[in-house]
Formats: structure tokens, sequence, C-alpha cells
């Protein structure tokens, strides 16, 4: 049972403002959660209805390492147990929102689609201006990721049935969980992705008019790829706590600096790293075990990296 419970944890609202989007229910032999975007179900051996508040169970969750037992106590609350572990849950009486899959059901790769998440979750944005940006693109074989300052395009290995945009939170779900899905279920706004066992994730999406992101990657400037010099990240983890409010990094005379001023900041040394530009850190170390070859010299424009399976683009910063 606690593998099922941990299977559903993530598809609750953080906050207590809609009571309905913040409970489990557990009933007909299901545990489900829902918290507007994504929904989570999976099968559970428990033959009574309730619906615990989500919060408290997540902690008592975390806390059983054992056999989990659950029963309703006769004020209406749920008890929890594992080994010496005991946890009393808070229950909601009328009625929760919930969403249940539908649509037409499709045949994916579901180890490649996964992978695909993987990689390029990290370079999702969270720009609200651009709500396009704050998910994952599928479409045709590859997956697309942008934060706006950086763009990745994976190489998923076969063509993806249909073109949707995964919001950013059903991808952390859907990493999270670590298992290839069986298959999917495409709607008018909602995917679900089925798993073995009966357990399934719902998710609505986003907007898939993306701009043509081949003016980027397909650059008609020379491109020289070149190793990338992995003393790169050892300077940027030494030279965080020195940054300033915009992140900022500069490559000037073999040397990475946090201010151009003589006796501000910090810098790292990198023999034979003649590269100049200025870019943010943060940006900059999303490419640590993501990109092997790129080509600074490119900037101002758009320098563009490449890595297993993927491609992608990094803006830099002005200098002044």
């Amino acid at each position: 049972m606690l593998n099922e419970l941990r299977f559903v944890m993530g598809a609750v609202a953080k906050k207590d403002f809609l009571p309905a989007l913040t409970h489990f229910v557990i009933e007909n032999g299901t545990v489900r959660g829902y918290n507007g975007t994504i929904a989570l179900c999976s099968p559970i051996p428990f033959d009574i209805a309730c619906k615990p508040k989500a919060e408290p169970l997540v902690r008592a969750i975390a806390n059983c390492t054992d056999t989990v037992s659950m029963a309703l106590t006769p004020a209406g609350r749920l008890s929890i147990k594992s080994g010496s572990f005991k946890a009393f849950i808070d229950c909601v009486d009328g009625e929760t929102a919930h969403a249940e899959p539908e649509g037409e059901r499709l045949e994916l790769d579901g180890a490649s689609m996964l992978a695909a998440l993987k990689a390029v979750q990290p370079f999702i944005g969270d720009d609200a201006s651009r709500v396009w940006t704050n998910g994952v693109l599928l479409r045709g074989q590859s997956a697309f990721a942008t934060n706006n300052v950086s763009l990745v395009e994976f190489w998923i290995g076969c063509t993806f049935p249909v073109t949707i945009n995964l919001p950013r939170a059903a991808v952390k779900e859907i990493v999270r969980i670590n298992e290839a899905p069986t298959h999917a279920q495409l709607a008018d706004n909602s995917f679900t992705l089925h798993y073995e066992n009966g357990r399934w994730i719902r998710s609505q999406l986003l907007p898939t008019d993306w701009p043509d992101l081949s003016k980027i990657l397909n650059t008609e400037a020379p491109v020289s790829m070149k190793d990338l010099d992995k003393r790169l990240f050892e300077g940027l983890e030494v030279l965080r706590p020195f940054v300033d409010k915009m992140g900022r990094v500069f490559f000037e005379n073999g040397s990475m600096v946090t201010h151009q001023g003589q006796d501000e900041g910090a810098s790292f040394a990198l023999e034979d790293f003649q590269v100049d530009g200025v870019y943010n850190i943060e940006i900059l170390r999303l490419l640590d075990g993501v990109a092997t070859q790129i080509d600074w010299s490119l900037y101002p424009r758009p320098c563009l990296f490449q890595g297993e399976r993927l491609r992608g683009a990094l803006i830099g910063m002005r200098k002044t």
C-alpha cells in the first residue's frame, strides 16, 4: 500500500484556498489526488471511503518504512500505521473535484518519452507572460524546453504520436514516478499516461503555438564546436556566492570574474580558456552533465551547444 500512496502524493494543491484540491480521495478500491492541473490515481487494497487531508497524509507517508495499515476511527479520522509509527489524519466531507482519463488511446514508446523529459526538465521556464515556455513541447521526434535564455532540443529516437505541451508540474511528477508508461490517452485539453497495475496520471495541456525554433538552432553563422571545458563548472560553484544580484559571470582574459572592478567579487582562472562574454551563472550551470561541446565564439548571438541526443542554444547578457 505504501507504493500506491506515494504514487499519488504529488497531485494535491499546496495551499488550503480550495479544500477540495487539498485532499486525497480513497474510494472504490482506488486512491486519487487532483490539484486543478494534474490528477493521479492508483488501485489500493483498502475497502473504505474517506477523503483525508493531503498535507499530513504526505508527511505520514514519508515516515512509513514498513507495511502500512489504515482504518477509520469512530471520530472519522484516518488512522495510518507502519511499524512503530502511527498517525491520525483529519478527513473532509462533501464533494471534491476530480478528473478522469478521457480521449482516444495512443500507443507510445514510454521509455523514450521518459528519457526525453528527464533530459529537458531543467530547462523548463516559469515566465507567466509566456505560458508556452512553462512546459515541454513534444513534437515529431523531438522534445523542446526553454526558459527564454536557453533552449534545448532532445531527440526522442522515435516519432511521438501527437504534438503536446506538457506543463512543468506534470513533467515533474512523471520524472518522479520514473517508470515507462504503457500507453496514453489524448483529449482536447488533457493528456493521460497509463502505467502498469491500473495507475495513471492525467494533466491539462499548455498551448503548442511555439515560435519557429529553427531560426535559432539552425543558424546561418559559421559554427565551430569545441569540447566544453569541465573546469568551467568547478569555477562556477566557487564563484556562485560572489555574483551580483543579476547573477553575472564575465569571461575575460582566461578567467571567470563576478565583477569588473579590480577589487570586487571573485575570480577563477582558466588557463587557455580564451572566451569572451557575459552569462547568467544559473543558466551556465544547467549545461553541466548535458552539453559536451559548445561554440562560445558566436557571442553576443546565441551560442550553440550539443550533447548526447540533444542540441541547444544559450543567450548571453550585455556587458554594460
